[in-house]
């Protein structure tokens, strides 16, 4: 009787030790333990058209995005979508072949695809507003649209972006794209419209027999994209590791290249039948220490098996990239977004130094006030305004040791004097880079410009509430990451305050063409004054010891889009 309670005692307390190590003590333990391991060595980049990008750790600061100087850099950019697979089934409604796009070509657009063609002209005019970075989706499904074979094709086409940036000097930030999960989870009845949805190849879309049905006009909100969604992050059938491998895969093409700023894991990561903070604890984070890991050949996480489920403190094998210099952009979850409050406990991700928190600011447009105006109001919620999710991202970012950047947000144009002036607002106090989604649309949309009047065409004219909020007078580089810095969108007008010491790196600030007025400036700094092509202007701010400021006088702008 005696053994027998005394073996039952030693397998419950077995049992709980198994679970500890699995859920939030040994993901805690294997958090930690990322606080104490040494940064991984890297070996110097290349040189290329662009500096090298990294993230900076100030003793007592908010780590940020930096050059090779150790200025903090703003990465200002849009997204266009055109390289994305959407349904139903469809596959890529524009050429990948490189060829189809080469000397400046571009193949018609077509009333079918959501979004137009992207070609060189189009980051051309992202470069006219100001945008020195552009934010490129990709979809699973045309990386690995069979099970372990590569779309190298794709790829390719890929490399063209980036190399019409190279020619730009603005930086590419590929992105593991999805919504919805996948347009793979069937077409159900007529709440569905698999038009909207992309990511996961149908070999790695298991809805196990739920039916694809829409509640609430929220495409997320299916069953059908809930069960696959969580079947990923159980890594059903190893799909998950299939998802490393194609990341793997993008990583290696690009190991060199500083053009390239870094890759988005995830995007938009939806919990599935899961509930936060386990979720993004339990589940989401450790996948993205996962994803380093195999990326980078860091070692962070305990050893473990592949091909099915991964517990939390679980590691990753070195997938061979051995990609050491690029910057990991992670987005918070989906829930985060509805709701601008954290929904994870910021615990450290990786002893990878390079790692950037991603948030989506889509405040009065997905978040809970609009989704459910019957029960919240719009004028008590979010309880802290526009500012809530800033502030809360700053302080998840400290926590996680990494930088932060705004890596979507987007509205109505019927809103832009509200919503996206207040956002663009907060990104200047919060002195982080954007990206604004999306770049082009057919119909109506939230494209920068107007959709387009023929068929063919690739789009409309430039949006002038666009233009004038998004090509903005901002510090593309500085040395001082306390600077502070205003611009006035409706007369011109712009100041910057910073400090520095007489042998300190340039701050570079952008003037759009559409801002005219003239450049003063006070205090310890001895400025320079460049022209672009198009009529930008370009301030090199070089400090001699000391405060000084920045400021442009106001002046009506000289804007060149629609009304």
């Amino acid at each position: 009787m005696a053994y027998r309670i005394v073996t039952g005692r030693v397998l419950i307390a077995l049992v709980v030790v198994i679970v500890a190590v699995i859920t939030y003590p040994g993901e805690l333990l294997v958090s930690l333990a990322t606080r104490f391991t040494p940064a991984p060595s890297a070996t110097p980049g290349p040189p290329g058209a662009l500096p090298w990008l990294h993230v900076a750790h100030p003793a007592g600061g908010r780590p940020y995005i930096a050059d090779d100087q150790g200025r903090m850099v703003l990465l200002h950019g849009a997204i266009p979508a055109s390289l994305l697979e959407f349904g139903p089934d469809a596959g890529p409604f524009y050429p990948l072949d490189p060829a189809a796009y080469a000397n400046g070509q571009c193949p018609p657009n077509s009333p079918m695809s959501r979004y137009p063609p992207l070609c060189q002209a189009d980051l051309e005019a992202m470069t006219a507003m100001g945008f020195n970075s552009i934010r490129l989706p990709l979809s699973w499904s045309l990386l690995e649209p069979e099970r372990g074979q590569f779309n190298a094709l794709y790829l390719d086409r890929v490399a063209q972006v980036v190399d019409w940036a190279r020619e730009l000097h603005m930086y590419v930030i590929v992105d593991m794209h999805q919504n919805a999960y996948s347009h793979y989870v069937g077409a159900g009845d007529k709440t569905v419209d698999l038009a909207y949805d992309s990511g996961a190849p149908r070999w790695a879309t298991f809805t196990d027999g739920l039916p694809s049905h829409v509640y609430r006009k929220q495409r997320e909100l299916n069953p059908a994209v809930l069960e696959a969604t969580t079947n990923f992050w159980y890594d059903r059938a190893g799909i998950q590791d299939e998802y490393l491998a194609t990341l793997a895969f993008v990583a290696r093409r690009f190991r060199d290249d500083p053009v390239v700023a870094g890759y988005s894991i995830y995007n938009e990561p939806l919990p599935g039948w899961n509930l936060p903070p386990g979720f993004e604890d339990l589940l989401l984070f450790p996948f993205y220490r996962r994803a380093i890991d195999a990326i980078t050949g860091v070692h962070d996480g305990l050893p473990c098996w592949s091909g099915f489920f991964l517990p939390a403190p679980c590691g990753y094998r070195d997938l061979g990239a051995d990609d050491r210099r690029h910057l990991m952009f992670v987005d918070a979850g989906l829930l985060r977004q509805v709701t601008d409050f954290p929904t994870h406990l910021g615990l450290p991700l990786s002893s990878y130094p390079n790692v950037v928190l991603s948030i989506h600011a889509y405040t009065h447009v997905f978040t809970i006030d609009h989704l459910l105006p019957q029960q919240v109001s719009s004028t008590s919620y979010p309880w802290g305004g526009y500012d809530q999710s800033y502030s809360l991202a700053e302080r998840e970012a400290r926590a996680m040791d990494a930088a932060l950047f705004v890596a979507e947000f987007g509205n109505s144009p019927d809103d832009d004097n509200v919503i996206l002036k207040a956002q663009v607002g907060e990104q200047e106090r919060h002195r982080t880079g954007f990206a604004f989604w999306p770049w082009k649309e057919n119909g109506s949309g939230w494209g920068v410009y107007a959709p387009p009047k023929a068929p063919a065409d690739s789009s409309g004219c430039l949006r002038a509430s666009r233009e004038r909020l998004l090509a903005r007078v901002y510090p593309r580089a500085t040395f001082d990451p306390t600077l502070t810095f205003s611009y006035d969108s409706s007369d011109g007008s712009f100041t910057l305050k910073a400090s520095g010491r007489g042998d300190d790196p340039s701050t570079v600030v952008y003037v759009p063409p559409e801002v005219t007025g003239q450049i003063t400036s006070s205090g310890a700094v001895r400025v320079a004054i460049g022209s672009e092509t198009g009529g930008s202007r370009v301030i090199l701010a070089a400090p001699t010891g000391g405060p000084f400021v920045i400021a442009l006088a106001p002046t009506p702008l000289t804007l060149t889009g629609c009304a």
